[in-house]
């Protein structure tokens, strides 16, 4: 396997002392009865970098988190009667906290590709060990394979529904009886501003046509949440990528290269957190990637395989 500087510097990183210090809040969601959100992020010199939402329903957690906040998140398991996690997608503010929750005694509900990657240390770039640390390998319960598959989230009955695009192994939980959907990192904003290197553009679009065709209003977005008019929030999105899809085709034909079609479709670095945000990503998360998505395709990580969704030594 041809590896790339990051593989190198993982190992030396899981031991760096980042200097961060431990945002982590618990409340109810705003609005909505019988959810309480869970806000975790790492904050370096007063500033939060990117936090994550996990979401409590009865006994059961969606998303696991930072491992960093691990005792955190035990500690909350046993307050409140956490029996399960079922986790969207392997990422480390996601999948983080799996580990500790398994060791207390939490079922851990994944895809099978999910946990397949979960199972296996997978290195991580610095932004990401800043960011969020590195997620400690976890076993998970594989969710059924099918259509129509069924979860119990607290007292209610969720379907999941497979969200690739943002990464391969992404699903959602879809609860139709309360309108409710929590998608992981499907939405993220209305106006995405950058890809990874290896999101799917257009896989992006294809979960976001069926996702807007499920009945639902609440959409708890791991990032940023939208209580009220979250399918609304949702098409918007997909409305956005189909108006750049347009606009980056016609500058293709046009012969023109990704930078300048990125630059002309707006998609540029021109608020300074996102240049210094593209600046510690060395170029995983820009802007830039959203118009290689769609022209080229996604670039998949070299560590794992797309066919086994596992981690390749």
């Amino acid at each position: 396997m041809r590896r790339e500087p990051y593989h190198f510097f993982d190992p030396l990183l899981r031991r760096a002392p980042f200097p961060w210090q431990p945002g982590f809040e618990v409340g109810p969601a705003p609005g909505v009865a019988g959810v309480t959100t869970v806000r975790m992020a790492r904050r370096y010199a007063g500033g939060e970098l990117m936090g994550v939402l996990c979401y409590v329903v009865g006994d059961t957690l969606v998303d696991a988190g930072l491992a960093c906040f691990g005792p955190q998140m035990t500690q909350l398991a046993r307050a409140a009667g956490i029996r399960r996690v079922v986790v969207t997608h392997h990422h480390e503010d996601h999948a983080g906290g799996a580990a500790a929750l398994r060791a207390e005694g939490v079922e851990v509900l994944a895809s099978a590709a999910c946990g397949a990657l979960m199972g296996s240390p997978l290195p991580i770039r610095f932004y990401q060990h800043m960011v969020w640390g590195a997620c400690p390998p976890a076993s998970a319960t594989a969710l059924p394979a099918g259509e129509r598959i069924e979860v119990a989230l607290g007292p209610h009955r969720a379907f999941v529904v497979p969200a690739p695009g943002h990464c391969e192994d992404q699903v959602v939980y879809h609860v139709p009886e309360q309108g409710w959907l929590f998608s992981g990192d499907a939405f993220l904003h209305e106006r995405v501003r950058l890809f990874r290197r290896d999101e799917d553009f257009a896989a992006t679009l294809r979960t976001l046509e069926h996702l807007v065709t499920l009945d639902f209003d609440v959409l708890f977005c791991a990032h940023r949440p939208r209580l009220t008019g979250g399918k609304a929030a949702l098409a918007q999105k997909l409305e956005w990528l189909r108006h750049l899809e347009g606009e980056i085709r016609r500058l293709q034909g046009q012969g023109l290269p990704e930078t300048e079609i990125a630059r002309r479709v707006g998609l540029t670095l021109d608020r300074p957190s996102a240049r210094v945000f593209a600046w510690l990503t060395v170029g995983d998360a820009t802007p830039l990637n959203i118009v290689r998505s769609l022209i080229e395709g996604p670039r998949p990580r070299l560590e794992v395989d797309r066919r086994r969704h596992t981690v390749i030594r």
